[in-house]
């Protein structure tokens, strides 16, 4: 694509392009004139041209018939590619939460530094208006003095630079979520820096996946001709009492204590006024810690002034001053490097704020709290795990892209889980898994939200089982079965909300190792389902009364997506019940399911996708009517997702997400939303995104479709919102139309480029907004995955490049690598376990020519029995075995 700043050209004419992400900066009106025209996608100079050239009749439409996608482009779409390394000015939005999960959160910048320090239990309010952070992404900034800096002598000449742009003349960053990593390089230096900075995250393993806690792990190198000699110091502001310290007489307080491997600097503060101190009550009372492990020959110092690379003499243990002063430690590590040597300094910087708080929930505390009282004991906890915490959170990361896919692939379908660490999502004293739609925005742990967000159930499952059980069939479930979406935030449910509920039960149920989950949840999934029930009241398939749902209106009539997602969740709640041996209402759900599919596509299919019929006494309602929207076959995609039977069927299916294609996917949304203003801009003029809704019939527009209703919900129908495009995407996958789902992702992926706005940073009504877990639901399409825990099964039929497959995967218990490879027109498998344990009896494989099978585990044959179903090969292992960490399953199919 073009470099940003360079002119677009239209017939002989050129006309400038905007220099920065804003539009404010230029003229939207002359620019529609020649967005037709546009060379259109992001302007990123290493990147292809996306599509073009244009012209204005391409337009006439609003959105193309012909997106006229560049080869090259389509081609870097399925290239493996290399792993993208930003440098310059690709540095300066870049934010990667490198905190645990529900712990609160920091930003790594793209130089190293930490900034958006939110641990102080200060909950952000969104910012206005929803797309804000969009147009006008946030700057690096700081509420403490804190980084590091390196001293090194070689002969005479000493050298001090910080690790922050300005002192490097390279500067690099690769964000291999959950690990960022910052190399400092300059010509002038003979020593180099590399920074690999993470909060441990292993999945499956919540509890160390969720400490207050992130590790930067410094590589020195002296590529010189002699030794050098050493410092890095690192040093943190003492800030406890941020926000509320004004109000109390008191003092910050700064120990050193040294054990046999680590150096501890510990902040404290303390209340100095008589009586009942009330200080400690604060939300920003806690203690911080920043810790030298493997400390050697290491120096503690402390200092009242801004440290501005200043390498402080060793002082006494213990420093203090008043609350309404600056208080700063640093820990020092000093060594030599032999010329051509490199040496490794750990430090970690830990927190504790017990003292969290929400709006309307009052104190709930923080989970990590009850583990630990201060965070001199999070770092011990670090310190006494250090090898195993930091192996493990590599081996994910190495294991995640040990992949034939590819890295930008990689990179998008996975980067969002950061979400967790971020101040969207939180984990309550009590254990419960809590979450903002976006930070700030919208409380209650949304149900139609969070039912798009999959990654979430495949790598901390038990954060959803808690949900389940504690809120959805818990505290939000009515007596009549109905589930408040936003648990105790409000009093009516969503049918989407209730239906994807239902649909993640059966999902939980497939991510245990056992039957108990859905067991002792049976009984509140049968009535949510029942209730839905309740709603279709000739039982026909069809809901048609009063449809709340995601776009946060009542939609009236037969909406074709609304009772799609009722079908699915039938389907769902009949194989749960054939699982609890309740087999009459298995039947009753299935028995609507087939009348429903059957009425679903009469009634509502068009010839080219799904609509809504507009109940008559309803016109004033909002509706979508015969407008081609965005979740018309959202029912299907969920199937995929947790292995169901066709909800719709399969011809009308991909006509639907074809025509999803042609009418609401443009390489430029600037025309249609120059013609179409109402809405928030989560794609800009001349960036390519998947339309809400767009509308190709006569007999319905925009201005029908509002009503009477709200412009801001109205305006829904205009904008391009990540979460949404991911759930069509990895359906288009699903389909087989992969080109077209990845085009679609590339599209999300490429707005979120690091030299218009930070890359881990989606936003919607919020920033990062949880919807944008359903990334990780393309990956699993592109996949094939399948996988049941209780009934030991697991399942691949890769989308891209089956003669040579490899990926990452997850299971109840364990997580590895799955391959697949032709050789002399067998197709050789391998189920390799890198953490945990995996328990299987059946396995699906794609093998359309095959017809028989071998299996070994370990080096040991394991009987077999071999099974077609179409294109499906079904093994059921004789007996089940347990593949353990390190060992590999090996399946030859002949």
């Amino acid at each position: 694509m073009l470099p940003v700043g360079s002119p677009l050209q239209y017939d002989d004419m050129t006309f400038p392009m905007p220099t920065n992400d804003n539009t404010s900066s230029w003229d939207r009106r002359d620019f529609f004139k020649v967005s037709a025209a546009t060379v259109l996608g992001l302007m990123f100079s290493r990147l292809p041209a996306m599509a073009g050239p244009f012209t204005r009749e391409d337009f006439d439409k609003l959105v193309p018939a012909d997106k006229k996608l560049s080869p090259e482009w389509v081609k870097s779409l399925f290239a493996r590619g290399t792993p993208e390394v930003l440098r310059g000015s690709e540095l300066k939005y870049v934010g990667m939460p490198i905190g645990g999960i529900g712990a609160g959160q920091l930003y790594l910048g793209g130089d190293g530094r930490l900034w958006h320090w939110d641990i102080f239990n200060q909950p952000l309010k969104r910012p206005k208006p929803d797309d804000m952070h969009y147009r006008s992404p946030l700057m690096p900034g700081s509420l403490l003095e804190q980084g590091f800096a390196l001293r090194f002598k070689s002969g005479s000449s000493v050298q001090t630079r910080r690790l922050q742009s300005g002192d490097w003349s390279d500067i690099t960053f690769r964000g291999d979520y959950p690990i960022g990593r910052v190399a400092y390089a300059d010509a002038a230096s003979t020593v180099s820096v590399t920074l690999e900075a993470f909060s441990p995250f292993i999945p499956l393993n919540t509890d160390d996946s969720s400490l207050p806690a992130t590790i930067l792990e410094f590589t020195l190198k002296n590529s010189g001709a002699e030794k050098v000699s050493v410092e890095l110091c690192g040093w943190l502001e003492n800030v406890i009492g941020l926000y509320s310290g004004k109000n109390f007489v008191g003092e910050r307080i700064n120990e050193f204590t040294r054990t046999d491997r680590t150096l501890q600097l510990n902040c404290t503060a303390r209340e100095m006024t008589p009586g009942e101190p009330a200080f400690g009550q604060e939300a920003d009372a806690g203690t911080m810690t920043l810790m030298l492990l493997d400390a050697g020959a290491a120096d503690a110092g402390s200092a009242a002034i801004q440290m501005d690379a200043v390498f402080p003499e060793a002082s006494e243990a213990r420093a203090s001053a008043p609350l309404n002063q600056k208080l700063i430690g640093a820990l020092v590590r000093k060594m030599e490097l032999s010329a051509g040597a490199e040496a490794r300094v750990s430090f970690v910087l830990t927190w504790c704020f017990p003292n969290l708080s929400l709006p309307k929930l009052g104190r709930i505390g923080r989970h990590y709290a009850t583990r630990f009282a201060a965070s001199r004991d999070v770092a011990n906890h670090v310190a006494a795990h250090q090898a195993r915490l930091m192996s493990q959170t590599k081996l994910w990361r190495d294991t995640w892209y040990d992949s034939t896919l590819p890295f930008w692939f990689l990179d998008r379908s996975f980067l969002n889980t950061s979400i967790l660490a971020s101040s969207t999502c939180y984990r309550f004293a009590d254990g419960r898994f809590y979450g903002w739609e976006g930070v700030g925005c919208c409380e209650g742990t949304c149900g139609h939200v969070y039912h798009y967000a999959h990654a979430i159930a495949r790598l901390f499952p038990d954060l959803e089982r808690v949900t389940r059980e504690k809120v959805d069939f818990g505290l939000a479930q009515r007596a009549d079965g109905s589930i408040r979406f936003r648990g105790e935030f409000n009093k009516a449910p969503a049918i989407d909300a209730q239906a994807g509920t239902i649909l993640r039960a059966l999902r939980e149920h497939q991510m245990s190792a056992d039957a108990g989950f859905l067991r002792r949840n049976w009984p509140g999934i049968r009535r949510a389902t029942e209730w839905l029930l309740s709603q279709d009241g000739d039982n026909d398939g069809i809901i048609t009364g009063a449809q709340h749902n995601t776009l946060d209106t009542d939609w009236f009539g037969p909406v074709a997506w609304l009772s799609g997602l009722y079908l699915a969740s039938l389907l769902a709640a009949a194989q749960m019940a054939d699982e609890v041996g309740d087999a009459e209402f298995a039947v009753q759900c299935r028995k609507i399911v087939a009348v429903g599919r059957t009425k679903l596509v009469a009634d509502l299919f068009d010839g080219e996708y799904f609509i809504n019929r507009v109940d008559a006494a309803k016109l004033e309602a909002i509706n979508s009517g015969t407008g081609c929207h965005i979740d018309q076959v959202f029912g299907q995609s969920w199937a995929f997702q947790v292995g169901l039977p066709r909800v719709l069927p399969e011809k009308e299916t991909t006509t639907a997400l074809k025509s999803l294609w042609r009418y609401n996917f443009s390489p430029d949304v600037g025309p249609y939303r120059e013609a179409n203003k109402p809405g928030r801009w989560y794609a800009m003029a001349g960036e390519a995104g998947l339309l809400m809704c767009s509308f190709p019939r006569r007999d319905w527009d925009y201005a029908r479709a509002k009503g009477k209703g709200v412009e801001w919900a109205a305006g829904y129908f205009n904008e391009c919102m990540n979460g949404f495009e991911y759930q069509v995407a990895g359906h288009m996958i699903w389909e087989g139309m992969v080109m077209e789902g990845l085009a679609v992702t590339r599209a999300v992926h490429d707005r979120y480029h690091a030299s218009r706005r930070n890359p881990w940073n989606e936003v919607e009504c919020g920033d990062h907004y949880a919807r944008s877990m359903a990334s990780y639901g393309v990956y699993l399409a592109a996949c094939g995955f399948e996988y049941d825990g209780p009934k030991a099964h697991i399942g691949f039929a890769p989308r891209l490049t089956p003669d040579n497959f490899k990926c990452a995967f997850t299971s109840a218990e364990g997580w590895g690598s799955y391959s697949q490879k032709s050789e002399n027109r067998n197709l050789k498998s391998e189920i390799v376990v890198r953490w945990g344990r995996l328990k299987l009896k059946t396995i699906a494989l794609q093998g359309e020519s095959a017809s028989s099978a071998s299996v070994s585990l370990a080096g040991r044959s394991v009987p077999v029995k071999f099974k077609r179903e179409g294109k499906t090969v079904l093994l059921t292992l004789k007996k089940p075995v347990t593949i353990s960490a390190g060992e590999k399953l090996e399946i030859i199919l002949t």
